[in-house]
């Protein structure tokens, strides 16, 4: 079903029920050799390509041109500090026990939940994936109401690695 959002005129159409729900995306943090869920206890986790850029202006053209060169991804978090959660646990110990280094490395996968693999094992719950080797920043902690809060950033380190992410066995296999 289409609605008119901009008035009888207007060409410009929205397709009721088209966004993509944050629920079709589910979030992994590798936490002493196992993939937690990152889930109770994370308000926001915004990702950001931070796409990179080159200009170019050809004596011909008036204008330049654009093309892009790289990435300088990062995906922003916002916390409350449920310590029950491994992954809550392991962020907020970098930051209070000041880790640097592979210290403060680890795997981050996104699972795309919308996006079931077919033809695998018939007991596998597959899923297209990205993961992510990244560092983790923590750059505030406070509180919210009484209650601690925590926010930062996971930054990404390499290139993304595409495959699969098996959420039964919490295994993460990269694309040949």
């Amino acid at each position: 079903m289409y609605i008119n959002i901009y008035g009888e005129r207007s060409l410009i159409m929205a397709e009721i029920g088209a966004i993509r729900s944050r629920t079709a995306q589910a979030n992994y943090l590798k936490v002493e050799n196992k993939f937690e869920f990152l889930g109770l206890g994370f308000k926001d986790l915004d990702e950001e390509p931070g796409a990179q850029t080159k200009s170019t202006r050809y004596i011909n053209d008036k204008s330049t041109s654009k093309s892009i060169t790289g990435y300088e991804w990062q995906s922003g978090f916002n916390i409350d500090q449920i310590r029950s959660e491994k992954a809550i646990d392991y962020i907020m110990k970098i930051a209070e026990e000041q880790k640097i280094g592979s210290d403060a490395e680890t795997d981050y996968v996104i699972v795309d939940m919308d996006k079931k693999v077919t033809g695998g094992a018939p007991t596998a719950e597959e899923y297209e994936a990205r993961q992510f080797h990244i560092a983790i920043e923590v750059n505030k902690t406070g509180s919210d109401d009484g209650l601690m809060t925590g926010e930062g950033n996971f930054h990404g380190i390499g290139d993304v690695t595409l495959g699969t992410f098996d959420v039964k066995t919490l295994t993460f296999k990269a694309k040949k």
